[in-house]
């Protein structure tokens, strides 16, 4: 039973009348009844019982019915969806997040990207950057917020921003009193807590300076250094996004003397095709980065 076939189904169903349903159709009524005994052949059921000139919808044709329009309404509905995806003003978008910055970014991009595109869906991913390229890599998701630097010969991307490192402290530590920058050599004599995936880096910040870095833990998810921190087990070393994470919890942010900064980047890869969806994303993520510069640059001026 094709989708005319059930256009005419549903028009004789609503007159339970062949002449009167066939003056609606335009179709001859001989060819009607042809049509509907057909059908009625086709689905091995009767949909009407006859009595003179007055058709009577059966059971089956009843819920023949609500299946119908059922069908026809998801037809339409795909129709639409796809024009609209077409247009870039449907469809979802498959996105991939570290859980610091992506907690910063994605709620504001997606809050305005939403207003602009209400029929877009999203599907959000979050892990460290190693493992969320690895993600996009494999083509399980489109875009990719990360904090690492990247092949640029397999992904095109934009950056976002620059974000400095804190230490995260519990309220109890004799340093948590300090109101000061910690130096270096101040968080050498401590226990570490440190992001696994940049513990070459944090270790490289105090071999450069003759320190030694006593890392006590190396962790993921965040949740896992906070937890640490909050028992007084060592001081974290986080980027400075993962601050809205401890804001109704017990511990105590401060600044580094060192002046460590890591990049934030919204990336994919160059061999894949984004959705409609995907590239307006992209579109606009680039438009309130521009718009956010020109405030820096005016708020400067």
């Amino acid at each position: 039973m094709d989708l005319q076939n059930m256009k005419v189904f549903l028009k004789i169903a609503e007159y339970e009348n062949l002449s009167r349903a066939s003056d609606e159709l335009h179709i001859a009524q001989p060819h009607l009844t042809r049509q509907l005994k057909a059908m009625e052949k086709d689905m091995g059921v009767s949909l009407f019982t006859r009595e003179k000139k007055r058709l009577h919808i059966t059971r089956e044709g009843v819920y023949l019915v609500h299946q119908c329009r059922e069908m026809l309404s998801l037809e339409e509905e795909t129709r639409n969806r796809l024009l609209e995806m077409s247009q870039g003003t449907a469809g979802r978008i498959y996105l991939g997040a570290i859980e610091t910055a992506g907690t910063v970014f994605l709620p504001d991009w997606i809050e305005g990207f939403q207003k602009r595109y209400p029929l877009v869906r999203y599907y959000i991913w979050t892990a460290n950057s190693e493992d969320v390229v690895e993600r996009l890599r494999h083509h399980l998701i489109d875009l990719a917020l990360i904090r690492t630097k990247f092949d640029k010969e397999q992904y095109e991307g934009m950056p976002i921003g620059q974000e400095r490192w804190i230490a995260l402290i519990s309220r109890d530590h004799p340093l948590a009193r300090k109101k000061e920058k910690l130096s270096l050599e101040e968080l050498s004599q401590e226990s570490l807590i440190i992001p696994t995936t940049r513990s070459r880096e944090i270790r490289d910040w105090f071999g450069d300076a003759g320190l030694s870095a006593n890392i006590f833990c190396e962790f993921s998810p965040l949740m896992n250094a906070l937890v640490m921190v909050e028992r007084n087990l060592g001081i974290a070393i986080l980027p400075e996004s993962a601050i809205v994470h401890f804001k109704m919890h017990p511990v105590v942010i401060r600044q580094l003397q060192k002046e460590v900064v890591t990049e934030v980047s919204l990336i994919w890869r160059k061999d894949n095709t984004l959705s409609g969806a995907e590239q307006k994303f992209v579109e606009y993520v680039r438009e309130v980065k521009a718009n956010d510069e020109n405030k820096i640059s005016e708020t400067n001026n």
